[in-house]
C-alpha cells in the first residue's frame, strides 16, 4: 500500500490540502476577528466626531466598511499563514513517523499532534497552563484524525497491523474455549 494510507493520498497531496483548509479557516477566523477589530477602533477612533448629517453618516459608515473590509484582510492573511504552517506541520511530522515505522496508524497521528502543540506552545511562549492544553488539544486532533484514518483503512479492506493483531488475539482466545 505504501504511503498512500490516509485518506487513499500521497504525502504530497495531503500536505497541500492540509495546508489548504488550514489556510482557508485560518484567514475565516482572522478576517472575522480582523473586521470586527477594526470597526470598534474605527468607532473609538472617531466617538467624538460623530455625523450630524444624512450624508456625514452615509460616509462615516462606508469608510468605517473598508476599514473593516481591510482589517480583516491584513488579520485574516496573518491568521491563514500561521494556521497553514501550523497544519503542514502536523501533516509533515505524522508523514515522517508514518514513513520511519512503516505504516500509517492512529499512534503516529497522536504523536504529530503531540508534538505540534509542543513546538506550538514553544514558538508562542505560552504559559503552563495553556502549554497543557495544547499538548493536549494536540494529542486530541492526532487521536481523531489517526482514528478516522484507521477506520477508513478498516473499511477500504486494509486494516492497520495492531486491528489484524487484536483481531488475531481475540479469535485467539474464542479457540481456547
Amino acid at each position: 500500500m505504501g504511503l498512500t494510507g490516509r485518506a487513499s493520498l500521497g504525502v504530497n497531496q495531503r500536505l497541500i490540502l492540509m495546508a489548504g483548509v488550514g489556510s482557508f479557516w485560518g484567514f475565516s477566523i482572522g478576517s472575522f476577528i480582523g473586521g470586527r477589530h477594526a470597526g470598534l477602533q474605527y468607532l473609538a477612533e472617531n466617538a467624538h466626531r460623530l455625523p450630524t448629517t444624512v450624508q456625514g453618516w452615509y460616509f462615516y459608515h462606508k469608510t468605517k466598511n473598508y476599514r473593516m473590509a481591510l482589517g480583516g484582510i491584513k488579520r485574516g492573511a496573518r491568521y491563514a499563514v500561521r494556521t497553514g504552517g501550523l497544519c503542514l506541520m502536523y501533516g509533515a511530522i505524522e508523514a515522517g513517523l508514518d514513513h520511519v515505522r512503516g505504516e500509517p496508524d492512529v499512534l503516529n497521528s497522536v504523536t504529530a499532534g503531540t508534538v505540534s502543540g509542543a513546538l506550538f506552545s514553544a514558538f508562542t511562549k505560552l504559559s503552563r497552563g495553556s502549554v497543557r492544553y495544547s499538548l493536549m488539544f494536540g494529542a486530541a486532533f492526532g487521536l481523531v484524525t489517526g482514528g478516522l484514518s484507521d477506520i477508513h483503512r478498516y473499511i477500504s479492506g486494509n486494516p492497520p497491523s495492531y486491528m489484524t493483531w487484536i483481531r488475531s488475539r481475540m479469535n485467539h482466545d474464542d479457540d481456547k474455549e
